[in-house]
């Protein structure tokens, strides 16, 4: 039997679930993709409606880029003799029954990991990790939303023994959904925060969201819970399933101390459960990337790894989460970290940058999605980089705030301006050997634009 999702295997589930299926040859399918342009050969294409587009306007692009399937509400332009074809009146809903009966057919002990903050680091730490052990499958990049994770289980093999999903959620009930597909046995929060207060009205409601996770777990299951969170520390004692608590409490099943930077090269500390102790030494930049570390452990730890084995895997895994290092210009050094913002990481983020470099520059971006707590929100993070950084651009009108509120902090050189490029080339004009450039914003902001303006010159 194939270890991979073949056509042949959607065509006979999607027609039994009445579907009109055109079915072409049989073949593997490699994975999933919901934009046209990154099909690669063998991907099932998704035709998702958008709110800007309809997916529908690019099967036949899906398909000529080599797709071997595709999932749409109406049959594309042309004939594809080669490719199979699902046609469905909710594609949303059609690809979510799939990827949870290829999930039922490979059995794999799934691991879902949400929170407002370092979904992604987390996920491919403990991927990491867990792959020391057991052969993993991790949901690649984003792929964590009602379309997303999804295509991210079309990757999934029989042979895998693991599979890790983030899942995210930006409407009510999404998580709930997730868990429907994908049945986590682990489920890991990491913590609640404001993001998404915008369209989800309030924290309480976001809470409710995230905590939908454990709850949805079967009594054989397994929490891991960030117990330092005052959100999420309650749920404890409602749930039916094991639990497993990590954070600086002494209630918490895993604690940490000594924390101690090593600079660009990472971080180290120690971690405790009542009666083992063990060194991490984490390849993660800054104290807020430690949850993700502990998440890890604590998932180990409940597939039955033990302390010691899954400390010295952080220290194996290679994982280095959001932040990337790149050669900026006149032997200056960026980190970019870029891909998102709320206020505890753009936070964690700055204070990370604070003890590097004695020349340390921050190039900010707004915070997206914080309802009626932006301002506020703003203004506390520019008192944070007045504290952790010797020059901050901002650029935007609430970049405004972030800049105002870092001078009125203390920091001279806060400047803003009104566009990105104008913030990025003051930066890049004072940059000299030694000095450290952060780059964060929301990914709204497309601050990858304005990178090559920071870097070594070609």
């Amino acid at each position: 039997m194939t270890a991979g999702l073949t056509t042949a295997f959607v065509a006979r589930e999607m027609r039994t679930r009445g579907y009109d299926v055109n079915e072409g040859p049989e073949t593997a399918i490699a994975g999933g993709a919901a934009d046209s342009r990154n099909v690669r050969p063998g991907d099932l294409f998704t035709a998702f409606p958008g709110e800007n587009t309809d997916g529908n306007l690019f099967v036949a692009q899906a398909l000529a880029n080599g797709a071997a399937a595709a999932i749409c509400s109406r049959a594309p332009e042309g004939n594809w003799p080669a490719a199979t074809i699902v046609v469905a009146p909710d594609p949303t809903r059609a690809v979510g029954e799939l990827a949870h009966a290829w999930r039922e057919a490979c059995g794999p002990r799934v691991v879902g990991i949400t929170g407002t903050v370092g979904k992604t680091t987390a996920k491919e730490m403990t991927a990491a990790v867990l792959a020391t052990r057991f052969r993993t499958h991790r949901s690649s990049g984003n792929f964590n939303s009602r379309e997303g994770l999804p295509l991210a289980l079309l990757s999934l093999r029989r042979d895998d023994d693991v599979s890790v999903l983030e899942m995210g959620m930006d409407s009510p009930g999404e998580i709930m959904r997730l868990c429907e597909i994908a049945r986590p046995e682990i489920g890991v929060v990491l913590n609640i925060g404001l993001t998404h207060a915008e369209k989800l009205g309030s924290i309480e409601a976001i809470a409710e969201e995230k905590l939908s996770l454990p709850r949805a777990l079967p009594a054989a299951g397994t929490a891991v819970l960030n117990i330092d969170d005052p959100r999420i520390a309650p749920v404890v004692h409602e749930l039916r399933c094991r639990v497993i608590t990590f954070g600086t409490s002494v209630a918490a099943t895993l604690t940490w101390s000594d924390y101690k930077s090593e600079g660009l090269a990472g971080s180290r500390f120690l971690v405790h459960t009542r009666t083992r102790q063990a060194r991490v030494d984490s390849p993660l930049l800054g104290e807020h990337t430690v949850p993700a570390a502990l998440a890890a452990i604590c998932t180990a730890m409940a597939l039955g790894m033990t302390l010691f084995d899954a400390a010295n895997a952080v220290r194996a895994s290679g994982a280095t989460g959001r932040a990337a290092t790149l050669p900026g210009r006149n032997g200056s050094t960026i980190i970019d970290d870029r891909y998102n913002a709320s206020p505890a990481s753009l936070s964690g983020a700055l204070r990370m940058l604070a003890g590097l470099a004695p020349r340390r520059f921050a190039l900010i971006g707004k915070m997206a999605e914080l309802g009626a707590e932006s301002e506020a929100e703003h203004r506390k993070v520019g008192r944070v980089a007045a504290a952790s950084c010797d020059v901050l651009a901002t650029f935007g009108d609430l970049g405004r705030i972030v800049a105002d509120s870092a001078r009125e902090a203390g920091l001279a050189e806060s400047h803003w301006f009104a566009a990105k490029e104008d913030a990025a080339e003051f930066i890049a004009a004072h940059l000299r050997e030694g000095d450290t450039v952060l780059v964060k914003g929301s990914r709204s902001e497309a601050l990858e634009t304005v990178i090559p303006l920071l870097e070594v010159a070609p």
